[in-house]
């Protein structure tokens, strides 16, 4: 980085890939350097040589990386933001040449160095296969419309049983090359492309909040509602603001915006028996039993459960995807709505959502035995509900996520106010690194 006694560096009128290079070469740092520098820069970001040297061929813009770049590189951030881009025209694969020798060539060191360094770092030897599944595209083909719809549909499925960082990173991989793909989709299939994206910002925005990432998930619930409105399919659009309804729910936010999308749902599907009718229904009642109005949360309970009656045969029997409504998904929300407004047939409630709960997904079951805890600590049996939440908590292991954390503290959340100073609920709050309740 430059410092103020530097002399200024010579910026030529280039287009932004050229200039990238140009810069970074004046000031004598290899692409490896920059990558370093520019993480040392900002922290919390990690970034790869592979990614500088996609900057200065034109492949992608740096975007965000910008202003770190303009202090890296020592040069006002609108000398880089004015510089034009540069696209590469993607040619096909037509046999050997000087520069495909040249890339086979540094492909091949690519792929060893990364086989000679694995267990020591993953890095590099996926940088170098990512690098030839490109060079063998060119060959085959890119991935077709149905393989990228596929990709969506077992990252939905990943969601209820992976770990969610484990997911988001493999996702936000897919979805860059998905961006990318799009660019060359064929005229005739932007509509199902438009509609697939959409899917994919929406699986991603919950697949960061489940992770806990709430200030990027919201970021991505934007854009997944800009992208849904892009393709006019009404159902689509209720989907996303009904999802973001729900997770807006576990994340704290403020109860008239989640209120305010679920409206925004209902209003797009207009109150007609489908999965975003329902899941925009089940947010509703979370989030009024959270506001204290219980009277008007079983009013939607019963909404969703006549809602839930009027659906299609093959919505009811999708226990995987996010298109689904199944039966556990209306008893689960019963049950943390009863436990939560201590309904007196809370306990039958929960009962019937663990027996409906497939086995192959644990954290769901965790949850409604979370919502047996709420229901015993909010009846006054705090030592007892609590120890039961540990137990319970005990059992899932590492393996949580933003909805097992947030139920887990209703669960001390729950033990009635002169008792949330007691030692007990102090100590279950510091075990699970929970926060603090109200006094």
């Amino acid at each position: 980085m430059l410092t103020e006694k530097d002399p200024p560096v010579e910026a030529p009128d280039l287009p932004l890939p050229d200039l990238l290079k140009h810069l970074r070469e004046a000031a004598g740092m290899t692409q490896a350097e920059e990558a370093e520098r520019l993480c040392a820069h900002t922290g919390t970001w990690t970034l790869t040589r592979h990614e500088v040297g996609r900057w200065e061929q034109g492949r992608v813009r740096p975007g965000a990386w910008l202003p770190a770049l303009a202090q890296v590189l020592g040069v006002e951030l609108n000398l880089l933001e004015r510089a034009p881009s540069k696209k590469l025209a993607v040619a096909s694969y037509a046999g050997p040449s000087n520069d495909s020798e040249q890339e086979s060539e540094l492909l091949r060191r690519t792929l060893l160095a990364g086989i000679a360094g694995i267990g020591v770092s993953a890095v590099t030897p996926l940088e170098g296969l990512e690098q030839l599944r490109t060079v063998v595209d060119r060959n085959v083909g890119a991935p077709k419309l149905a393989e990228w719809e596929e990709a969506a549909w077992e990252y939905d499925l990943q969601r209820a049983s992976r770990p969610p960082l484990t997911v988001a990173h493999d996702l936000s991989l897919d979805v860059l090359a998905f961006q990318q793909a799009m660019g060359h989709a064929p005229n005739h299939e932007t509509y199902q492309w438009r509609r697939l994206n959409a899917r994919f910002m929406l699986l991603l925005a919950a697949t960061l909040g489940s992770a806990g990432y709430g200030r990027e998930s919201r970021h991505w619930w934007a854009s997944a509602r800009r992208a849904a409105e892009q393709t006019g399919d009404h159902q689509l659009a209720a989907m996303v603001h009904a999802s973001e309804a729900v997770q807006g729910l576990y994340e704290e936010r403020p109860l008239a915006l989640v209120l305010s999308r679920v409206d925004t749902a209902l209003e797009l599907t207009k109150g007609r028996p489908c999965q975003a009718t329902a899941q925009a229904l089940s947010a509703r009642a979370y989030a009024l039993v959270l506001a204290g109005d219980h009277a008007s949360a079983c009013a939607a309970l019963n909404q969703e459960s006549d809602v839930y009656d009027a659906l299609p045969d093959h919505v009811t029997r999708d226990q995987l995807s996010m298109d689904g409504w199944p039966l556990f998904r209306l008893l689960h929300t019963r049950s943390l709505v009863y436990a939560l407004s201590g309904h007196p047939r809370a306990a039958q409630a929960q009962k019937e959502a663990l027996a409906a709960q497939p086995a192959r997904r644990p954290r769901q079951r965790i949850q409604v035995r979370l919502h047996e805890a709420i229901f015993a600590t909010r009846d006054g049996d705090v030592d007892d509900g609590l120890d039961h939440a540990r137990r319970t908590l005990a059992d899932l292991g590492p393996n949580t996520n933003l909805f097992v954390k947030r139920i887990a503290a209703q669960v001390a959340d729950a033990a009635p106010s002169e008792a949330q100073s007691h030692t007990a609920v102090l100590d279950y709050r510091r075990q699970f690194a929970l926060p603090q309740g109200e006094a």
